[in-house]
C-alpha cells in the first residue's frame, strides 16, 4: 500500500514487466484514482471513466512485457487512458449523429444493423495479422500518429503507413465479401 510514499517508479516498472502482480496491484492503487478523474472528466461519466481506467489496466498488463522499454511509462498509462476516453466521446458523438440522422422512428432497425456493421469491423481486425492488428488499434482505438505508432513499436515510419494500408485493405475486403456495399467500405475509413 502506498502511504504516500514515494515508490520506485523504475524498479517498480521493471518488477510488472517481470509479471510481478503486486507490483501491478501497487502501480493500480497509485495511478487509478488519478486516471478515473481525468477520464471522468474528459466523458461526464463516473461509470465509463471507471471502465475505461479497467480498460487501460488491462491493456497494460496485457502489454507488461513492453513496459521496460518504454522512456516515460507513467505519460504512457495516462495517454493509454487519455486517447480511450477520448475515443468513448467520439463514437458517442458518431453515435448520437447517427441516431438524429435516422430519427427515432427508424432508430431499431438501423441501431441493430449499426452494431452489426461494427460487430463486422471487430471480427475484420480480429482476423488481421498481429502487426497490423497492433497497428490499427494503435491508430483507431489510443488515437496514436504513425510517428507515435512507429516509436511505440520500434518500426520506421513508412513500415508503419505501408501496415496501416494493408489493415484497412484486409478489413474493406472482409466486409465486402459480407456484403457491404463499397460505399459503407470507404466510409469506415474514417469513422473507424
Amino acid at each position: 500500500m502506498n502511504d504516500g510514499q514515494p515508490i520506485d517508479a523504475p524498479e517498480l516498472y521493471r518488477r510488472i514487466a517481470a509479471g510481478d502482480e503486486a507490483a501491478f496491484s501497487q502501480l493500480v492503487e497509485v495511478y487509478a484514482p488519478r486516471l478515473q478523474a481525468m477520464a471522468a472528466r474528459i466523458t461526464g461519466s463516473v461509470a465509463v471513466a471507471d471502465d475505461l481506467v479497467q480498460d487501460t489496466f488491462l491493456k497494460v498488463w496485457l502489454t507488461r512485457d513492453q513496459l521496460a522499454d518504454v522512456t516515460h511509462p507513467a505519460a504512457w498509462i495516462k495517454k493509454i487512458c487519455f486517447y480511450r476516453a477520448v475515443n468513448y466521446v467520439r463514437r458517442q458523438s458518431i453515435h448520437n449523429k447517427v441516431i438524429n440522422a435516422i430519427g427515432p422512428q427508424t432508430e431499431t432497425t438501423e441501431m441493430v444493423e449499426f452494431r452489426q456493421l461494427l460487430d463486422m469491423v471487430n471480427t475484420a481486425v480480429q482476423q488481421l495479422p498481429e502487426k497490423q492488428r497492433q497497428v490499427y488499434r494503435l491508430s483507431r482505438e489510443q488515437g496514436l500518429s504513425i510517428a507515435e505508432i512507429a516509436e511505440h513499436m520500434q518500426l520506421a515510419v513508412s513500415t508503419v503507413k505501408n501496415l496501416m494500408v494493408m489493415a484497412l485493405k484486409n478489413i474493406r475486403t472482409a466486409l465486402q465479401k459480407s456484403g457491404y456495399p463499397l460505399f459503407v467500405v470507404l466510409l469506415l475509413d474514417f469513422l473507424f
